[in-house]
């Protein structure tokens, strides 16, 4: 994992777990690493602003194979309260920030998830939220081209 990214995450008072997928030497993406990068550090720092007052301070980073599409899924999950449904597609829109402005506590622009949108579409890879119980996912999904 990126040095940059671990820091930010142990400065939080967060705690992580990089959870490697299984190997499977079939499977192949084109990542542009500093885009990449760039997509996990605001995933990470999302993930810590919205589950700053989660019991569990755990960040869970990893990735997994899925045969039936041929794809490799980059994830980020946190421990927070989830994302409301009514918000979960709004919330990749440029300067969209979910909340009540009166009462907002978390900083931020709402570019940082259309950002990730952005430079993920272009490297051919779509982004996703699944809600969990608790927290919430965060995925880039690459289509494989198989070696």
């Amino acid at each position: 994992m990126n040095h940059q990214i671990s820091l930010q995450i142990e400065a939080s008072g967060f705690q992580f777990l990089v959870l490697p997928g299984k190997e499977d030497e079939g499977f192949q993406v084109q990542i542009d690493e500093d885009a990449m990068t760039q997509i996990m550090i605001n995933l990470v720092d999302n993930a810590i602003k919205f589950a700053s007052k989660a019991e569990r301070k755990f960040i869970e980073i990893g990735y997994r194979y899925s045969h039936s599409d041929k794809s490799v899924l980059f994830f980020v999950r946190d421990y927070g309260p989830g994302i409301d449904k009514k918000q979960m597609k709004k919330i990749f829109q440029l300067f969209y920030r979910s909340g009540d402005e009166l009462t907002r506590t978390q900083p931020g622009t709402g570019i940082g998830l259309a950002l990730v949108v952005q430079l993920a579409e272009s490297m051919g890879a779509q982004v996703d939220l699944v809600n969990r119980d608790p927290g919430a996912e965060f995925q880039v999904k690459f289509k494989s081209g198989k070696a």
